[in-house]
């Protein structure tokens, strides 16, 4: 029998060795469980729902214009068109005019085929094409807004939806219909 010294005065007997270390152990636990969440949130972020994050999208845009134009004590408007919406801002003579250079409140266009409506005063609204968008919905200077319901579909035929009320609350959380 083979004696080896290790790490001081501690004796390991090499011919009696059977089985793993803990050491060993812990570590092949470790190595698995990095690998585990690494595969978890791969898995996470290719399994995103497109329509949840446009209707989010669109919920928190909406939320930040209201805060936006309470701070600017400006009045601001939400246009929609076929294949997207626009933020728009009055300028001098009273005219409404698209927030291009905003960064946050710009246009925005989606990607994929959804089909949306748009319901003022329980009315379905005609959408223009995204060249011709114009103020649909007005946000006023203290954060009161015009109500409004828009329903977002896609070609499997969900839908979520987002409400909001004139005192520029959400009525309903997007709620997915089957």
């Amino acid at each position: 029998m083979k004696t080896m010294w290790v790490a001081g005065s501690y004796k390991h007997s090499c011919a009696h060795q059977q089985g793993f270390s803990l050491l060993e152990m812990m570590i092949v636990i470790m190595v698995i469980g990095i690998l585990y969440a690494l595969a978890g949130s791969m898995l996470n972020l290719s399994m995103s729902d497109p329509l949840n994050e446009e209707v989010t999208r669109l919920r928190e845009r909406v939320l930040m214009a209201q805060d936006e134009s309470i701070v600017r004590s400006q009045a601001l408007a939400l246009g929609f068109g076929e294949t997207g919406y626009a933020f728009f801002a009055q300028n001098d003579q009273l005219q409404w005019e698209a927030l291009d250079k905003d960064g946050l409140l710009k246009a925005h266009a989606w990607n994929g085929g959804y089909e949306q409506v748009l319901y003022l005063q329980g009315q379905a609204v005609s959408l223009p094409d995204n060249d011709n968008i114009r103020p649909q919905v007005f946000i006023l200077p203290t954060g009161e807004m015009m109500p409004f319901e828009w329903h977002l579909r896609d070609n499997t035929q969900r839908e979520q939806i987002v409400m909001f009320d004139n005192v520029g609350r959400e009525v309903a959380r997007a709620a997915e219909a089957n």
